[in-house]
């Protein structure tokens, strides 16, 4: 059965597995990788891949969790952070995107490829756990409900602030996410 590696060769050769395939998705789109196409671009047979991976939605899955994790590393469970730190952040995200293999492209295939929406989708239910986990904390006689609504909506619009700077390149990154700053906090009070 398929896995991640714990040795540190095994998850050399995941990892490289991975970045073959989000070299591929970048250059050909979703429709055209392949098992094959990745581990060719990997050098690596396929029978390899197999052995980490059932399916090219396996691989994509696992590129998708991988980025999703890193993005949501960067991001403090401080509700009451200031939106100049928010802002931050979110071009720390954007570099971090930019410098994964395809990450702008993985982030637009999490969103569009029906298979792998779960992978964003459960990402940002549990960030938004944690970031109202940690507003409750801060202040108990908030509604749970609201908290957990309102992060949500903080995740979201997060991560769309960060795909249209990919998508919309001409755009003055910083003002973007000045802009979206002011709404994340203002969603976080």
């Amino acid at each position: 059965m398929p896995h991640k590696p714990v040795q540190y060769r095994s998850l050399a050769t995941y990892e490289k597995l991975l970045d073959a395939a989000g070299e591929l998705l970048a250059e050909e789109g979703v429709e055209r990788i392949s098992t094959n196409r990745i581990a060719d671009r990997a050098g690596v047979t396929p029978p390899t891949l197999y052995h980490y991976f059932e399916d090219k939605y396996a691989v994509l899955t696992a590129l998708g969790k991988r980025l999703m994790d890193a993005q949501n590393a960067l991001v403090a469970l401080d509700p009451a952070q200031d939106e100049a730190t928010i802002a931050k952040t979110l071009l720390d995200h954007v570099e971090l995107t930019r410098k994964s293999a395809g990450g702008p492209w993985v982030m637009r295939m999490l969103r569009a490829v029906p298979q792998l929406a779960e992978v964003r989708l459960s990402s940002h239910r549990a960030l938004a756990e944690a970031l109202a986990e940690r507003a409750l904390a801060l202040n108990p006689q908030k509604d749970r409900a609201s908290l957990v609504l309102r992060a949500r909506l903080a995740v979201d619009l997060g991560y769309a602030a960060i795909e249209l700077v990919f998508d919309e390149p001409e755009l003055d990154r910083e003002e973007v996410m000045a802009d979206a700053a002011r709404a994340i906090r203002a969603l976080l009070l």
